[in-house]
């Protein structure tokens, strides 16, 4: 395992992507409302690399987005490989040692305070009620077990002092804030925007209940992180990230927000949703600002990664056989590399990937070894290949999928067997072109 890009902060990380040139630099003025989120739309379509904005219309603070969006960059920050992401990450969440190093920061971090008005205001899609945080993750201490618990959340910028967010009701974020609000009193939070890229993998994680995304974030950096405790609420945070928002969620208010395009592609209705009242800003100085597109690659390999490490994680306990889990190009979508030793053992595995993470996933398609599984047009190729739809195809009926799906669309899950037969294996060869690997078109034409 090489060295980890995810040891430092959010500079540290722009400093080296820069130096791979792994990043996208405008310094043209971009309008915040649209263009922004069409020109990283773009970007990814295409190059997929992460793009800064230093010239943002409206604020002084640049803008950067699509840091995630990359499976290579993100497999280097973890100092892997893409096929070797999801076992990698599955070791990290399962190491529970405490890192050596003493929390410490090698250089001061000078902190200002600053209004809501003054940070970036992004709006995204044509029909967004407004401007909204999408790189938000939000601290909170657990007050039944003093637990830190990290969670993303989208937030609805209203004026000065108000943020809205919906507040999912399987996340800890809405069991915490349900037992505050039982007791009549408000939840503090510190809202995260520009967390180093160990706390912002860490806090899109799936882990054990009762124990910490900022305990498993010292894991992913290999080095303990250092915090500050906060002004105006009773929390401590990475002293490190660029902006925070102190604030607290409102006991029994709920106010419309929405609608909002979502990581699905489709608008999420109008709703009364949960109320934070904003007590204090600071950041760092020279701050720079993270916004993620909802829906783009960056948000859904942020869940993606994690879901496919939990997945491979209870996968190899049962059949170390299994080589690569990726949930690509969407959480909904998981595929699964195997050595196939056994008829049935695909079908063996889609039932346990499915036991395994029950949220999300709804499709989950077996290939072989000698099959790209971070390339969908090769998963497609296995299927079209390899896969005999009468046979092949395991349909379970009736399934719920993730809490919000009020007309049950997407419940029900799909099993794809893309393995060739094993009594007729070598008849599956692939063949090869030899030197296509060596090849340099510029020699040529």
């Amino acid at each position: 395992m090489g060295t980890r890009m995810a040891s430092g902060d959010l500079r540290d990380l722009l400093a080296r992507l820069g130096a791979n040139g792994q990043i996208l630099r405008v310094k043209k003025e971009v309008d915040p409302k649209f263009e922004l989120a069409a020109v990283t739309t773009h970007v990814q379509q295409r190059q997929n690399l992460p793009i800064l904005f230093e010239n943002v219309k409206g604020t002084r603070f640049p803008v950067v987005s699509n840091l995630y969006g990359n499976y290579a960059i993100v497999a280097e920050m973890l100092g892997t490989s893409p096929a070797e992401l999801a076992a990698t990450w599955a070791a990290i969440t399962d190491d529970q040692r405490d890192p050596s190093d003493p929390a410490q920061t090698d250089r001061p971090v000078e902190l200002h305070d600053l209004a809501l008005s003054e940070i970036p205001h992004v709006t995204f899609c044509e029909k967004d009620a407004g401007p909204y945080l999408t790189a938000a993750v939000v601290l909170v201490e657990d007050p039944s077990t003093g637990t830190p618990n990290l969670s993303y959340h989208r937030m609805q910028m209203i004026d000065e002092t108000e943020l809205r967010a919906r507040l999912s009701p399987s996340g800890d974020l809405f069991r915490i804030h349900q037992a505050a609000e039982k007791a009549g009193r408000a939840l503090e939070v510190a809202i995260l925007i520009g967390t180093g890229p160990a706390i912002s993998l860490a806090s899109a994680a799936v882990i054990a209940s009762g124990k910490s995304e900022l305990d498993l974030a010292t894991r992913i950096s290999g080095r303990a992180l250092p915090l500050r405790r906060c002004a105006s609420v009773d929390l401590e945070v990475p002293d490190e990230t660029e902006f925070v928002i102190e604030a607290e969620i409102l006991a029994g208010v709920r106010r419309p927000e929405g609608p909002f395009g979502e990581w699905q592609g489709y608008y999420v209705p109008r709703a009364d949703n949960h109320v934070l009242k904003v007590r204090r800003i600071v950041a760092r100085r020279d701050a720079v600002f993270h916004a993620i597109v909802s829906g783009s690659c960056e948000e859904l390999a942020l869940t993606g990664i994690p879901n496919a490490a939990a997945i491979y994680h209870a996968l190899r306990t049962v059949d170390p056989s299994v080589k690569d889990v990726v949930c690509h190009p969407s959480p909904q979508f998981c595929v699964i590399r195997i050595e196939k030793r056994y008829e049935g053992q695909p079908q063996k595995l889609m039932l346990a990937a499915m036991g395994a993470e029950l949220n999300r996933m709804l499709y989950c398609v077996v290939v072989d070894d000698d099959v790209d599984s971070h390339d969908l047009s090769d998963v497609i190729w296995a299927i079209s290949t390899r896969c005999r739809p009468d046979r092949d195809v395991m349909q379970i009926p009736n399934v719920p999928s993730y809490a919000r799906d009020p007309h049950h669309l997407h419940w029900g899950r799909l099993g794809i067997d893309a393995t060739a037969p094993l009594e007729w294996r070598d008849e599956f060869e692939r063949k090869r072109f030899p030197g296509l690997e060596s090849i340099r078109l510029e020699d040529y034409v």
